[in-house]
């Protein structure tokens, strides 16, 4: 078992948004010693860990939501792989979209 601080430190995350991640629901599994300070077993290590990858790969809050509510921790490796592979797809959508606009721009831009 593992303090907020402990927690922080292994996932390289402030314990700020550890903290706020449990208020807006997207962590709900943290569990309350006796003096009610937060506690942290291995499964909510990894799924920190995993919701640090998925914010550091650009993915919104509510997307991690939808993505780890249905996330079978046993079977994480493949879940993730999936999930990593629909979010490549969105990223790639924007990038055509934002291209475009690129285009767009330098056919106004007289030169």
């Amino acid at each position: 078992m593992y303090t907020i601080q402990q927690a922080s430190l292994l996932v390289e995350i402030p314990a700020s948004s550890i903290r706020y991640y449990e208020k807006i629901d997207l962590i709900t599994s943290i569990k309350r010693n006796t003096q009610n300070h937060r506690i942290f077993d291995d499964q909510d290590i990894e799924l920190l860990k995993l919701i640090k990858c998925f914010r550091n790969l650009g993915m919104s809050i509510e997307d991690i939501r939808e993505n780890i509510s249905t996330l079978n921790l046993e079977q994480e490796e493949i879940n993730t792989q999936a999930i990593l592979v629909q979010h490549k797809k969105k990223l790639e959508e924007q990038i055509e979209v934002l291209n475009s606009y690129i285009h767009e721009i330098d056919g106004k831009i007289v030169t």
